[in-house]
């Protein structure tokens, strides 16, 4: 038996779903505001934006606090590969979720399977 061909693909869980999709492009959103955020707004104190991406990336996002000496970009790109991970995971938990048809799950919890 030969499995679908757009599994062949590598990361291909962190796009074919919806609920990845969507994710990606909430996680770019924010990770587009923190630049702008870091860049262009004056603050008199600390801003608190940088802590949505680790809130969003997490448990990934906690893999970077070990690294030793990151500066704020190498931050920033950690956190899109921390979501392109979490993306995938959500992904391939899609998979296995999908009702039989698409999947090699049950489907259990994302459509009513019509018996």
């Amino acid at each position: 038996m030969r499995a679908d061909k757009r599994y062949d693909r590598p990361l291909a869980a962190a796009v074919d779903n919806w609920f990845s999709r969507c994710y990606l492009i909430v996680m770019a959103a924010v990770l587009v505001w923190v630049a702008i955020d870091t860049l262009f707004v004056p603050h008199a104190d600390a801003s608190m934006a940088g802590v949505w991406p680790f809130f969003l990336t997490a448990p990934t996002s906690l893999l970077l606090l070990a690294v030793p000496g990151l500066d704020g970009w190498g931050l920033l790109a950690g956190m899109a590969v921390a979501a392109v991970v979490n993306a995938t995971l959500l992904g391939l938990l899609v998979r296995a979720l999908a009702p039989s048809g698409r999947g090699n799950g049950s489907g259990a919890g994302l459509r009513p399977s019509g018996r």
